[in-house]
């Protein structure tokens, strides 16, 4: 079953799944992780406002808002069912439904932007970069995750993933010249994730496989920039 409707959003199937399959639990819990370990390195200050962008089932921002409990969290999503199941599973949070390459809300609203696993599905990445730099405030930061292009074809190839889910995979060099050419300043661009299930001292073995230059076996890349 396909993880994505004709929007490029997640469906409501996917999203159930994410809450029992090892796998995507996995993998939604490691972004949450490198993405609450981007804000407490470079943010210069407890941020008072989060926008996650693509929010989807809403379990990624809830996982931020747990680490970060002052902060008022807004997460902006297309699929409509994916709003409402967002909200009555997280009333905590703030969810609306929205197209994140036309923000509805006004500039310098957010200390914070998350986009995890989004930035591909887009028919105009540049639109959307664009305007995450209007609505964040000068110094804030932009935490972005996206899939390596090789892994990701791999597994389309072998039938994981469906071959009409993304319009444009990025490797890590034009997610940078991306952030550049929209006017942000890249803190951090880095691979990750070698296992799509995990394993032991994996951030061990990954500082390890970095030193190694044998990055090109992880499966996701992060982009950290800073308005």
């Amino acid at each position: 079953m396909s993880r994505l409707n004709h929007t490029g959003s997640l469906d409501m199937a996917y999203a159930r799944q994410r809450a029992t399959k090892k796998s995507l639990r996995y993998r939604l819990w490691r972004r949450g992780h490198e993405v609450s370990k981007a804000i407490n390195r470079f943010c210069t200050k407890l941020p008072q406002d989060i926008i996650d962008l693509g929010t989807a089932d809403g379990r990624m921002l809830h996982m931020i808002h747990k680490e970060f409990p002052e902060a008022r969290c807004v997460g902006v999503e297309y699929n409509q069912e994916l709003v409402d199941f967002a909200k009555a599973e997280f009333p905590v949070l703030e969810i609306i439904q929205g197209d994140i390459q036309s923000i509805e809300f006004p500039d310098d609203s957010f200390d914070v932007a998350i986009a995890t696993a989004v930035i591909e599905h887009l028919p105009s990445p540049v639109k959307a970069m664009k305007e995450i730099k209007r609505v964040v405030r000068p110094g804030g930061i932009l935490a972005l995750t996206a899939p390596a292009p090789f892994w990701e074809k791999l597994a389309t190839m072998v039938g994981h993933l469906d071959d009409d889910q993304h319009n444009e995979v990025m490797n890590l060099g034009q997610l940078e010249n991306l952030a550049l050419q929209t006017g942000f300043t890249v803190l951090k661009a880095q691979k990750f994730m070698l296992s799509p299930v995990g394993m032991p001292f994996e951030f061990g073995v990954e500082r390890l496989f970095r030193g190694l230059h044998l990055n090109f076996m992880m499966a996701n890349q992060l982009l950290v920039a800073r308005c």
